[in-house]
């Protein structure tokens, strides 16, 4: 009892004291820090320059001397400052971390960003092949990385999307090698990404003469193997590789003379997978069997379609290199033609047969469905026609059906024109935009993009509007245009390779059409010889 008397009386003391020690403390308000979002690039390549400058905002006032920076980068580089300048010297991918101590209160805020760091070559670029002394093959390359004062919007920072770099000759630089003679053409081909191998960009195929077809790494640009050593029984006699479609599963490498032959892969996640047979390419058809030209191959980058279009000369129609699974890739198909109905007007070009009608080029780009193609096609009187129709993907084995074939007289003062740009002696090159305003957003950086054709007559550049079917002299330049490249997502901006080494970026855009932003956006000082062949490296998949 007495025990428990003496426990109350305890109780009761404490509280007492509790209550009586209410408002001896002095409670200062926290001066709470808050670490804004780092509005910064998410890649960096080696030797870029990481800067960030924190901006802090303070609940009562921003006195900074109490504070401690860190700054950790990629989990292990430490660096003690404000503000954040630092040279990528590391690869690697993870986050870019800074830790502000209140030395004071012993509170610590912290802010991230994302950050990858990825070889020098591996930013995006243009790949360029060109003619040296003696003939000799080079390879050089173009680093384009985002141009932090870009602005759409004219008159507010500049106009210039990108900031270049140009690396001549990189081939030798890394391989410490020639690469060979007779430089021929490039091009870039793909594997599916998986966990090992999703950031690394594709492969590109370099043709020559001498010592012959090679494939080279598009991270390092070192030499990985030849293509002759692709086949199963050695590069057939008298081939001399010019071209290749390169897809998923299935690849077809076509002659000078249109000539083809074909693999299949062993898994879509290599570069270069199982081997090309030394059978030439066919087409059979009510048991009849034809030799097929690839010449007329119409490139794209689509994955999804399962197959690759082209213009067979000597039938004069359309055909499929088929790709839509390891079992059913590597044939040669004709599109499904589902009756007459599909054609406007009732005597159209037919798909399985062009007639009377030349083909003046071909291109395609990406609907939700499947692909668009774009054709401009020339009667026997002179008269030039715009011929679209779609086809759907496939990945049974099966022919996708070709819908909605539309003929179109172009209209009289592009029929004059082009009747002046087709001349047969001038030296004409084409090539289709693959954007397409109807199914893609219509706008890249907030700029209104052009569906268009490109056709050069020599040193000028024309641009015809393919929904209106009007042109125009785009450009002019001091030399040839040897090569031109639009392979960039949504194709707003083409590269232009000259005869005379010089190299430039076409902004090709609404804006540029209407001249209210420069039409060339980049020009190189490099003279990188001869241009031959141009190709846009991005990504290491299809798009």
């Amino acid at each position: 009892m007495k025990f428990i008397y003496l426990a109350c009386i305890a109780l009761l003391l404490l509280l007492s004291g509790c209550y009586d020690d209410k408002g001896n403390y002095d409670y200062n308000p926290l001066n709470r820090i808050e670490i804004e979002s780092f509005n910064v690039p998410k890649t960096y390549y080696l030797g870029d320059k990481i800067e960030i400058k924190p901006v802090l905002n303070f609940a009562i006032d921003s006195i900074e001397d109490h504070l401690l920076f860190e700054w950790t980068i990629l989990g292990n580089k430490k660096i003690y400052s404000h503000d954040l300048s630092y040279i990528a010297d590391t690869l690697g991918n993870g986050n870019i971390v800074l830790c502000v101590k209140d030395t004071l209160n012993n509170i610590e805020y912290t802010q991230y960003t994302d950050c990858n760091i990825k070889t020098e070559y591996e930013a995006e670029g243009y790949m360029i092949l060109s003619k040296g002394a003696n003939n000799e093959s080079l390879l050089s390359y173009i680093k384009v990385t985002d141009n932090p004062n870009y602005s759409s919007k004219t008159g507010e920072g500049e106009t210039n999307y990108y900031t270049c770099k140009d690396y001549y000759n990189i081939y030798h630089i890394t391989n410490n090698e020639s690469m060979g003679r007779g430089p021929l053409k490039l091009l870039q081909h793909f594997r599916s990404a998986n966990t090992e191998n999703g950031s690394e960009v594709g492969a590109f195929w370099i043709f020559q003469e001498e010592p012959g077809c090679i494939d080279i790494s598009g991270v390092s640009f070192q030499k990985d193997v030849t293509l002759a050593s692709q086949f199963m029984d050695g590069m057939p006699d008298g081939f001399k590789a010019h071209d290749m479609v390169d897809m998923t599963w299935s690849t077809f490498v076509i002659g000078e003379d249109g000539t083809m032959y074909s693999r299949k892969k062993e898994t879509e996640y290599l570069f270069n997978s199982g081997l090309f047979l030394n059978n030439i390419v066919t087409f059979e058809e009510d048991g009849n069997i034809y030799p097929v030209s690839g010449k007329g191959v119409v490139h794209h980058r689509y994955k999804t379609a399962g197959y690759t279009l082209f213009h067979e000369k000597t039938l004069n129609r359309f055909l499929l290199m088929t790709d839509g699974s390891q079992q059913n890739g590597g044939q040669i198909l004709s599109p499904g033609i589902l009756g007459d109905n599909i054609y406007t007007p009732k005597d159209a070009a037919r798909i399985d047969n062009l007639g009377d009608m030349e083909m003046i080029c071909c291109g395609a780009n990406r609907v939700s469905w499947g692909n668009r193609f774009y054709a401009i096609l020339k009667a026997k009187d002179g008269t030039f026609y715009s011929y679209t129709f779609d086809m759907g993907d496939t990945f049974f084995g099966r022919s996708p059906d070709v819908e909605k074939v539309e003929q179109k007289e172009l209209p009289a003062t592009t029929q004059t024109t082009l009747s002046s740009i087709i001349n047969g002696s001038s030296k004409n090159l084409f090539k289709v935009g693959y954007a397409n305003t109807e199914y893609m957003s219509g706008s890249v950086n907030n700029k209104q993009l052009l569906d268009y054709v490109l056709i050069t007559k020599d040193n000028e550049l024309y641009l015809l509007e393919r929904k209106s079917g009007d042109i125009i002299l785009y450009d002019s330049f001091d030399a040839t245009i040897t090569s031109i490249d639009t392979e960039v997502y949504n194709a707003w901006i083409a590269g232009i390779g000259l005869e005379n080494g010089e190299f430039h970026i076409m902004e090709m855009t609404n804006a540029g059409y209407t001249k209210e932003h420069p039409r060339r956006m980049y020009s190189s000082e490099t003279d990188f010889g001869e241009i031959v062949d141009i190709r846009f490296k991005n990504g290491a998949d299809w798009q």
